[in-house]
């Protein structure tokens, strides 16, 4: 008997027993959620102090990772609660995806100075400077140096984050100076938006609403975002909510979505490439929005920065290092160990991300005008461009991937779908899973990143070329 063999009878195995016990289900996800909320109250208890040893942090936070994909296997491979027990699963994994979250939210960074930063940032602007302009280590900022100035880092640098970013940390430090708290406690908030808005959005797409477990119980964004404090929660958020409303045909909903794209790229840059994803012909209210919101949020920035609002970015974005996207390591694997000139390797090498981009950016638009590729499908493919072409990849970055995983992930082993088109689909989306997760294993590297280059990308680069390949010869067979 064949292992797909297997896998199949299995799963209708589960099916059966799914149908005559629809409660068993979420009994079996309320048992995982035990075993990672005990998991997450030991990881809580033996955090490292900052700047210590975290491998065996680390290999606690790997752990978790198990009743996760526990819980995700039993989602993906048994038929969608109906009724009262899809409100009780849905009750099951929105309160397990804020107790995962709230446990570890009083733990200091571990792994990251990020968050301190955040709060540096709000502190200098409230008194009247242009964090774009002026590093913290800047001798006019001596009186206002404290712990928050300590536990930053990157202190002879201005600042690298978008307008929008530092809205949400002025809130936070007009709620409560220098509390790094309450700032955790914004950026979990709109965590937990998010995965309401993902279920909104599987309703929408007529999928089963518990996929929303692949971001609301991932170790990934829980540790990131609730013990790292990392402004990609509000990316993250604000795109989903975007692309949930780019599906609105009430008035105005056009103006939203621009809207809501633009506080999105107002905390992170790479954004904006989704309006390849939701502008439509004519797209004119939603073009307006986004521009308008752009606009409007640079001009204090500009007037105190005197035309300086870019900061740190420019040189961020040039930095080589060992955890960046496939160009940039070709570049430097390839180009350096010649001896060539390191401006001419920049310069091809931002040639390069320019090409990459622009046929990504082609294929996108060709394919939804013949409406080959959902919405989902093109944030997926664009958010993948962006790390081929990035300069750092950190583990907090690649959480973007996960809620439009959710959407578009389904078993490889299902007939349900059942010809090659659906499998090589999956499989491509399983790779950015993958990446997501095991993206997390770079903290273990600091000089010697082979490992890390065999066990992640090579993995995804290969999953993704086998994906393509099949796809090809499937098209060459049909035509299409």
């Amino acid at each position: 008997m064949s292992l797909l063999y297997t896998s199949r009878s299995l799963q209708e195995i589960f099916q059966v027993v799914s149908v005559k016990r629809p409660w068993l289900r979420p009994l079996l996800l309320c048992v995982l959620l035990l075993l990672a909320v005990s998991i997450n109250s030991v990881l809580r208890v033996t955090a490292p102090a900052p700047d210590t040893a975290i491998t065996p942090f680390m290999q606690l936070w790997m752990i978790s990772f198990l009743p996760y994909f526990s819980a995700c296997a039993l989602v993906l491979t048994t038929r969608a609660r109906t009724g009262v027990w899809q409100a009780v699963e849905l009750a099951v994994l929105l309160v397990g995806a804020l107790l995962l979250r709230v446990l570890l939210l009083s733990v200091p960074p571990v792994l990251s100075h990020d968050s301190w930063r955040y709060l540096w940032d709000a502190r200098v602007t409230l008194h009247g400077y242009s964090p774009y302009v002026y590093a913290p280590s800047d001798p006019r900022f001596l009186a206002l140096r404290d712990f928050i100035y300590d536990n930053s880092r990157f202190r002879n640098v201005p600042t690298v984050y978008p307008p929008g970013a530092q809205a949400i940390y002025i809130v936070s430090y007009l709620i409560a100076p220098s509390n790094l708290f309450v700032l955790k406690g914004l950026f979990v908030g709109c965590d937990l938006v998010t995965c309401a808005a993902l279920i909104l959005l599987l309703r929408r797409r007529g999928l089963d609403l518990s996929r929303c477990i692949i971001y609301a119980w991932c170790p990934l964004p829980i540790v990131e975002f609730a013990i790292q404090g990392h402004v990609d929660a509000l990316t993250v958020t604000f795109t989903v909510l975007a692309i949930l409303c780019a599906y609105g045909t009430w008035r105005g909903a056009r103006s939203m979505t621009g809207f809501l794209l633009a506080v999105a790229t107002l905390t992170k840059f790479y954004p904006a490439l989704f309006l390849l994803a939701v502008v439509r012909r004519r797209d004119y209210a939603l073009l307006l929005a986004f521009c308008a919101t752009i606009a409007v949020s640079y001009i204090p920035y500009f007037i105190l920065g005197h035309g300086q609002v870019l900061g740190f970015l420019g040189t961020y974005a040039s930095e080589g290092s060992y955890n960046g996207g496939i160009i940039p390591l070709f570049m430097d694997f390839t180009a350096i160990p010649l001896g060539v000139n390191k401006t001419v390797v920049l310069a091809v090498e931002y040639f390069l991300d320019l090409v990459a981009v622009g046929m990504v950016a082609f294929a996108v638009v060709w394919l939804r005008r013949q409406r080959r590729v959902s919405v989902e499908a093109v944030t997926l493919v664009l958010i993948g461009t962006v790390f081929s072409v990035s300069s750092h990849i950190f583990p907090w970055y690649t959480t973007a991937l996960l809620p439009w995983v959710a959407v578009l992930i389904g078993p490889l082993w299902t007939r349900e779908h059942g010809d090659r088109k659906y499998i090589t689909s999956t499989l491509a989306v399983a790779m950015a899973w993958y990446f997501a997760c095991a993206s997390i294993t770079s903290y273990f590297y600091s000089t010697d990143w082979i490992i890390y280059y065999i066990s992640v990308y090579s993995v995804v680069l290969v999953g993704l070329g086998i994906a393509g390949f099949v796809a090809f010869r499937r098209m060459k067979k049909t035509g299409s």
